[in-house]
């Protein structure tokens, strides 16, 4: 509303995304956790995005590991693994204080072989696919969603009834659904956001105006006990004095 006084006249594109539902999807396709977690942190980057899929779809089947390590690894041994690491570290006179520990480094490497192992079915992988292919108008996203989730014998859960109830509270503020669209594949490139995302642009413009969301993790990553509930957006002021100077 803001932003239509300030702009009189420009057509403003609303786009919304949602985090914790894309999240919802890969529990309910069974990933485990160290994809759910790869593809969380790429949600909202094309390329991020893009890449992870594309190891997910043809895994990389070669490991440099060998010896005790990959022995180690392929059993999953996280304590002896962390404990060969340490004394290969002790005995090149390397100290841990100064990187990651031995536990974080046979975690990782674990992780790593996890990922290699896993092989997506061609029904869940296209059943991703068809979920970040959903782009449609916010009036429009819930009968979408639950639809995608019954052709996919998905339960999307609390999630699914979260975006619902929240679709319907932004309509009843009586913003046009017309101007709000909901991409199944829009974030924000950033590792802290939790839920709801959106960006405000000019209509056909590259550059958004204004972004933000839910960023429920943001306080954890500083430092936080326990997560603490935020929301907040940033305006690109420059953008528009440019487009208000541009119409006078």
């Amino acid at each position: 509303a803001l932003l239509s006084l300030v702009l009189p006249g420009q057509r403003l594109a609303i786009t919304l995304g949602d985090q914790t539902l894309f999240e919802a999807v890969l529990a309910a396709l069974g990933l485990p956790r160290g994809w759910r977690m790869r593809l969380a942190r790429a949600f909202g980057s094309a390329p991020m995005l893009e890449a992870a899929l594309a190891d997910l779809a043809n895994p990389p089947r070669n490991s440099q590991l060998s010896g005790p390590v990959a022995l180690l690894v392929l059993d999953g041994d996280a304590e002896g693994l962390a404990a060969h690491i340490a004394e290969g570290m002790e005995e090149a006179g390397l100290s841990a204080s100064g990187g990651r520990s031995p536990a974080d480094i046979a975690r990782r490497l674990i992780e790593k072989a996890q990922l290699r192992s896993v092989r997506l079915s061609d029904d869940a992988f296209s059943a991703l696919k068809g979920f970040l292919d959903i782009d449609v108008a916010l009036s429009d996203a819930t009968a979408a969603l639950e639809k995608f989730a019954a052709d996919a014998g998905l339960s999307l859960g609390p999630a699914l009834e979260n975006f619902a109830a929240r679709a319907k509270a932004i309509e009843a503020h009586g913003l046009s659904s017309a101007q709000i669209r909901y991409d199944a594949a829009f974030g924000r490139p950033l590792d802290y956001y939790t839920g709801l995302v959106f960006e405000i642009a000019v209509h056909g413009g590259d550059r958004p105006l204004v972004g933000g969301g839910r960023y429920d993790r943001l306080l954890t990553l500083l430092g936080a006990k326990k997560p603490i509930p935020g929301v907040g957006f940033s305006v690109w002021l420059d953008r528009i004095e440019a487009l208000r100077e541009a119409a006078q």
